[in-house]
Order: structure tokens, then C-alpha cells, then sequence
């Protein structure tokens, strides 16, 4: 019986922890539908769960095993964004050039920015 009560516990508290990661997402949408200009829902709803966990209005045990299960299938939840992207090979293909030049200055300014950075502080 001890074996059943512990899969049960474990299952609603996995499903408690969706439910208020999915709380978050909703209420994320419900502000970006109200907004006037145009603002990704689930970065809306990340950044609300993100200020209710600092203000501890929620509290970090009651969403660590749900949100454990989505960082470890993380990769595998990309997967449709990355087919979706294939969609449009042709525009990435002709902006290629233009996307190298602002990875690589990109880079380059991270490097010398830091680097930077590390010199003063070792004054």
C-alpha cells in the first residue's frame, strides 16, 4: 500500500506543478492579448513565474519536479520548432552571409568586452 500511496502523491504533485507552470502560460497569453503591441506570450508568462517565485508568492517546492521533468525533455520539446524552421530554408539560406558576419562580431565583441572587464578587475 506504502508503493501506491507514494506513485499517487508523486503523480499529483507532478500534476500541481504543470498546473501552476500552465497558470503562469495562460495568464502570460491574457497579457500579451491586452498589450498594443506584439510580445511573446510564454516569455510574458516565464517572466510572471519568474517575479511570483522572487516574491515568493509561489513557492520553488511547488513547481521543482514538474519543471525538473521539462528541463530533462527539453531537446526533445525543440524538436517541432526546429521542423517548423525548415519551412523557411530559403530565407535562411539567402541571409547566411549576414548571419555568420553577426555571430562572428558578435563574438568577437563578447571576447573583447569581457576580456576587457577581467583587466580592470585585476588591477
Amino acid at each position: 500500500m506504502s508503493a501506491i500511496r507514494y506513485v499517487s502523491h508523486r503523480i499529483l504533485r507532478i500534476t500541481r506543478d504543470f498546473l501552476v507552470i500552465l497558470a503562469c502560460l495562460q495568464a502570460g497569453k491574457a497579457i500579451a492579448a491586452v498589450l498594443p503591441f506584439r510580445f511573446p506570450d510564454s516569455i510574458l508568462g516565464m517572466l510572471l513565474l519568474f517575479i511570483l517565485l522572487n516574491l515568493q508568492l509561489v513557492k520553488l517546492h511547488w513547481i521543482e519536479m514538474g519543471a525538473s521533468i521539462l528541463l530533462k525533455h527539453m531537446a526533445l520539446l525543440f524538436i517541432p520548432v526546429a521542423v517548423g524552421l525548415l519551412g523557411y530554408m530559403d530565407t535562411f539560406m539567402s541571409s547566411l552571409g549576414a548571419i555568420i558576419f553577426n555571430v562572428f562580431l558578435g563574438m568577437v565583441l563578447i571576447l573583447l568586452i569581457v576580456g576587457r572587464i577581467f583587466q580592470r578587475m585585476n588591477q
